[in-house]
């Protein structure tokens, strides 16, 4: 962008250099002497294409990456809000049977149902694991375990992963499975 700026600056000063008065004299801050020849009109409009073509391709790549901004900078607030599911989640797991049709009990239901529809509309997803091979990029491998399983998949999810806008925004923490060694 420098160098556009330069020859922008150079396009004026020529400019300046070859501007006269409407008598045929030379403006007060011009040299004396003839200037430089001037370039075609088509160079300067040549050059002003290029520019205005730059600057268009520099507008475009400024507001795709404030729209990619825009689009993550919420991740922190609904990492500490994946706290708050996560609670509702552990909670809502140990309601007994016979106190499910409380009142209160279908409310804490419906608060959580709004706060996970309110974070699927903003980019958030859950991603499922379990019967999944590890991905070091959604996973976090905090055990390994001999199994029957084809070793390297989740056999446990400690905790649940989640994604922003297809980008992984809390890995969760998984059992792997290991082979079971033969004997023989």
């Amino acid at each position: 962008m420098d160098d556009q700026i330069k020859r922008a600056e150079d396009l004026l000063a020529e400019r300046l250099r070859t501007n006269r008065k409407p008598n045929g004299t030379a403006a007060v801050d011009e040299p004396a002497e003839d200037p430089a020849p001037l370039a075609e009109p088509e160079n300067y409009k040549a050059d002003l294409q290029r520019m205005a073509a730059d600057f268009a391709n520099y507008r475009k790549r400024n507001d795709a990456e404030r729209t990619e901004f825009a689009k993550f900078a919420k991740a922190d607030l609904i990492g500490k809000l994946l706290g708050v599911l996560d609670g509702y989640d552990r909670a809502l797991a140990t309601v007994p049977a016979e106190l499910r049709s409380q009142p209160w009990i279908e409310g804490m239901w419906l608060v959580e149902r709004k706060l996970r529809q309110v974070l699927e509309a903003e980019g958030l997803e859950a991603v499922e694991s379990l019967g999944t091979p590890f991905d070091p990029r959604l996973h976090e491998a905090v055990a390994h375990t001999e199994s029957t399983e084809p070793e390297g998949t989740v056999i446990e999810e400690f905790q649940k992963a989640y994604r922003l806008h297809d980008r992984g925004i809390r890995p969760a923490p998984v059992a792997v499975a290991r082979a079971t060694p033969t004997r023989g």
